[in-house]
């Protein structure tokens, strides 16, 4: 089958190297063209995914509708900045039956709408053909073949069922959720908290016992957060939720959570940001319209204390202590 990956940074390669394994062509698209002559020639994505050899079975390109063509299932790996910029741009060459699975992890800034609403507006194809990737998927991690287990989610059951075909393997679980809503929120709020469990880091004050305390309080905000905007809680007691939040606040290749680290070890937000090599992590840019969102009705604590030490760098050393404060 032919596969195409749209966005060769770091979660879009790895997904290349896994559909690849999995006896796929894949070809990639990226607008650096570095990074598409990189996996060419090279067979490497030394800017993304350093030390991993790609199979032969995957190439790049610098042209969407090359890309595109033909290819059988999407996969779309971009920030949720440039999303709808993408979707508009390849969606009139894709095949009218192509599965379009959505790695995008956030909510598009000015009208704060998921990226399979953002896919809905932007595409010429049916929305229904839209899968949701999430849960705890550090690109490093299954890059490697470590064991990885995700969800997809998804109303129509046949574009389900030929993503987890494409996907699934013996190091690579796939889950299945008709709630995509909530895998899809699940995915967005975990990386507020995961900045949260950076800033601990940095401050030599990440204890298991106040991580724990922190990872139970997260998990209580981020279950009122998304239900009222329509996801099923059980869903965030699952993959989507729970297991990505951990995953996003424990592992040391997060952004979101390095972020966190770095910005309470001192360091100025744009010096931080270009550490990581000039993306904004999606907490940052998730966090004031998921507090627009939840508003005066939803208790969000923890958040409002993130987005404060984010706005304001002297309260960062005082981090632990206000998360003390509000511990139960």
């Amino acid at each position: 089958m032919k596969a195409a990956i749209i966005g060769a940074g770091n979660m879009g390669t790895a997904l290349a190297h896994l559909l690849a394994d999995n006896g796929h062509s894949v070809v990639c698209w990226d607008h650096i063209p570095e990074v598409v002559e990189d996996i060419r020639k090279r067979h490497q994505n030394t800017q993304f995914l350093p030390g991993i050899t790609l199979p032969s079975s995957v190439t790049a390109d610098l042209l969407l509708n090359h890309v595109v063509r033909e290819a059988q299932i999407i996969f779309v790996s971009v920030p949720s900045v440039f999303f709808r910029h993408v979707v508009k741009e390849f969606s009139p060459f894709a095949m009218s039956q192509a599965v379009v699975v959505g790695a995008s992890k956030g909510l598009e800034a000015g009208t704060g709408l998921r990226m399979s609403q953002v896919y809905a507006e932007a595409s010429l194809q049916a929305p229904d053909h839209y899968v949701a990737l999430s849960g705890p998927s550090i690109a490093n991690d299954f890059a490697r073949k470590k064991p990885t287990a995700v969800v997809l989610a998804c109303s129509n059951h046949s574009a389900l069922h030929k993503a987890v075909q494409v996907l699934a393997n013996p190091y690579f679980r796939v889950e299945t959720s008709e709630d995509l809503i909530g895998v899809e929120l699940g995915g967005v709020v975990k990386n507020i908290y995961a900045l949260g469990f950076g800033l601990l880091d940095g401050l030599k004050h990440g204890s298991p016992n106040l991580k724990a305390a922190f990872v139970t309080m997260a998990l209580k905000e981020m279950k009122d957060i998304t239900v009222q905007m329509g996801a099923q809680e059980k869903t965030l007691e699952g993959l989507a939720g729970l297991g990505d939040l951990v995953t996003t606040g424990f592992s040391p290749d997060s952004h979101n959570r390095k972020l966190g680290e770095y910005l309470a070890q001192g360091m100025e937000y744009e010096k931080a940001v270009a550490q990581l090599g000039g993306v904004v992590p999606e907490g940052v840019r998730t966090l004031p319209i998921i507090l627009e969102k939840a508003g005066v009705t939803v208790e969000t604590p923890l958040a409002r204390l993130i987005q404060t030490c984010l706005n304001q760098p002297a309260s960062r050393v005082k981090f632990v202590d206000e998360v003390w404060k509000i511990v139960p």
